[in-house]
């Protein structure tokens, strides 16, 4: 019933072998300090506890609303499992390392084993010079979704080979079933398997019109059925609109976007030689060859689906603007990971030895199975993951899980409260607020990644934070304590701001060129807008004072800009927005004591480029747009 018993033992015991090492690797420990951790736990916290996931009462998901959720399913798998969240996340990403390496050497290993030498020290190289390999994904970076979706992609190609060889109609089916589920992981692998596929597929009906002198018109219906299964995909769409956001990629080397359309031209082409190579080759050859060849060609495949879907993705950035650097550099990957494979199996096959190996012609090779390939895995496995924590994984977990206490038990959530603690890294503020608390990523929440504070605590409603922290004020506690966290009023830590969204306690404040105040702040509707602050006693009677001013731009396009001047008292500061920096909480006037005895401060906004939407096509508004503000407040100058 179950076919060959001892197979079903070695499968089981790869499987338990790869679970263990990824356990080793990963167990209270974490390789980045990467926002995109911060995201990813997010979700995982969300769809552990949701099947469906709509946008209507998730907007504080932002664009992680729309992120395929496949990935984070999994790493829910081992938090329920007993993993602790941040645990779940790294186990569920280094096992999906291990598969994609295993696969990869797997399929070397068929070719010969002093191929498969070949490849693991240039992969060893790779990983010491550059850090350009799958599994890196997940040092100093953490492109989660990514690295579990290199495994679905891996397996997913070498599953193809075995359906290839007996049905080319049941491939095209295979084919485009795989293309959509990996389509559910993540974009960038999604794109290598579906090229590999088809260029597969495509070799098959090749060799087909070359040896046969027939057209296999089922196999052509195949390759439209392959790339149907990549644009049927609705995460297609959505990954393609997130591919305009930015970030911060770590190689071990500065590598740059021409650099790696280089690298990927040259695995195009060594890959394409590879493939004219086996479709010149005479079938009976190729018969006598077949396990060796079939290896070569998805490896061929892979490289070959690697470049072109990175120069496809590079070709839209640069010649039509579409997405941005970062997404197209998340290929550097694949790319240099399959020039690892391609390049000497390209020369191999050139030179024509690539199956006179020793190990071949004698047959001992055959008797070490897989152990080759596991021992190649672990080479590369331990050179990629076995780095120091860059931090207390398990005081962080502690940490988080008190502060989801606070959520859960008091109903504290959003835009009501945040995390913020001196004793534990930044990142991990902004994972307890965004992951755990369910706060939406706008600015105020953001600035916890500078230091773990944010800029205007005290327009924080509620402040959770750690017992004894400076935030720990006395009086300022609000209920008892919840294991190693305390909860705070934020408006006693320190006097709240002038805030100008919709209900705000700025909007009073608001005198010509304002729009209607909205959810984050208030629209300029001009070149010239005007605040009017009112001050308290106290701060009339300062000998100097600082504006502190959080402000926004409309920047509609990938390409636009604001300049906006804020002004006030004599001081002044202009600043121009882009979409790397969209948000400003950092302008900072100095205004002299003079300026504060009226009891009132002017405060001017003058947007130098201010546009419509209606005049760049987005609908009926015509606000002349331009500068936005979201909070406002006058703090002594007092060191």
């Amino acid at each position: 019933m179950f076919g060959n018993k001892t197979a079903w033992v070695r499968a089981g015991a790869i499987v338990l072998w790869c679970l263990v090492l990824a356990a080793v690797l990963s167990t209270n420990r974490m390789l980045s300090l990467s926002v995109d951790a911060s995201y990813h736990l997010q979700v995982m916290e969300v769809v552990r506890r949701a099947f469906l996931v709509p946008a209507v009462g998730h907007e504080w998901m932002a664009e992680m609303v729309a992120y395929p959720k496949l990935s984070h399913r999994f790493a829910g798998l081992f938090a329920t499992l007993g993993w602790s969240e941040i645990n779940a996340l790294l186990m569920a990403g280094v096992l999906s390392a291990g598969v994609a390496w295993l696969v990869l050497f797997d399929q070397a290993r068929r070719v010969s084993l002093t191929y498969l030498a070949i490849c693991a020290a240039l992969a060893l190289v790779n990983v010491y010079a550059l850090r350009g390999v799958i599994g890196a994904e997940l040092v100093r970076n953490f492109f989660y979704p990514q690295m579990v979706g290199e495994a679905v992609a891996a397996l997913g190609v070498a599953g193809g080979a075995v359906v290839l060889a007996r049905s080319r109609p049941a491939f095209a089916v295979y084919g485009a079933a795989m293309v959509l589920l990996c389509g559910c992981f993540h974009l960038v692998p999604t794109l290598r398997l579906c090229g590999a596929l088809m260029a597969m597929l495509g070799l098959a009906v090749l060799r087909d019109m070359i040896h046969a002198r027939r057209i296999d018109w089922i196999g052509l219906g195949g390759l439209l059925l392959i790339a149907a299964g990549l644009v049927g995909n609705p995460f297609f769409w959505s990954m393609r609109w997130m591919a305009v956001n930015n970030g911060s990629i770590h190689f071990a080397m500065p590598m740059t976007l021409n650099g790696l359309a280089g690298l990927s031209a040259l695995l195009v082409v060594l890959s394409a030689w590879i493939f004219l190579i086996e479709a010149l080759r005479p079938p009976a050859a190729v018969e006598e060859d077949a396990g060796p060849t079939r290896a070569a060609v998805l490896l061929a495949a892979l490289g070959a689906g690697a470049g072109v879907s990175m120069l496809a993705q590079y070709a839209l950035y640069a010649l039509r603007g579409e997405g941005s650097e970062y997404a197209v550099l998340k290929h550097g990957f694949g790319v240099c990971t399959l020039l690892v494979f391609v390049i000497p199996l390209w020369g191999m096959t050139v030179l024509g030895v690539r199956g006179a190996a020793f190990e071949e012609k004698s047959g001992w090779s055959a008797r070490l199975g897989v152990v080759p390939a596991l021992a190649a895995q672990l080479l590369v496995m331990l050179a990629v993951f076995l780095r120091p924590s860059v931090y207390e994984v398990p005081q962080v977990t502690a940490v988080l899980r008190d502060v989801r206490e606070v959520r859960l038990t008091r109903g504290l959530h959003g835009d009501q409260v945040m995390f913020s603690a001196s004793q534990v890294p930044a990142v991990a503020t902004y994972m307890g607020t965004i992951g755990m608390l369910q706060s939406a990523h706008g600015g105020n929440v953001l600035s916890l990644l500078d230091d773990g504070r944010p800029n205007r605590p005290g327009d924080v409603p509620y402040i959770v934070t750690l017992a004894g922290d400076a935030y720990d004020k006395p009086g300022c506690r609000s209920g008892a304590p919840l294991g190693l966290v305390v909860v705070v009023v934020g408006s006693c830590v320190e006097p709240p701001s002038l805030l100008f969204k919709a209900g705000g306690s700025g909007v009073s404040a608001l005198r010509t060129g304002w729009s209607a105040p909205e959810a984050g702040g208030v629209w300029a509707d001009g070149r010239q807008s005007v605040v009017e602050m009112r001050l308290s006693e106290a701060q009339a009677s300062l000998p100097g004072a600082v504006l502190e001013v959080a402000t926004f731009a409309f920047l509609p396009l990938k390409t636009s800009t604001r300049t906006v001047t804020v002004s006030a008292g004599g001081a002044s500061e202009t600043f121009t927005f882009n979409r790397q920096n969209a948000i400003r909480h950092d302008y900072r006037l100095l205004l002299p004591a003079e300026t504060l005895r009226s009891g009132v401060v002017r405060v001017v906004f003058e947007t130098k480029d201010p546009q419509t939407p209606a005049s760049l096509g987005l609908g009926a508004d015509n606000r002349l747009m331009g500068a936005g503000l979201e909070a406002m407040r006058i703090v002594s100058a007092a060191p």
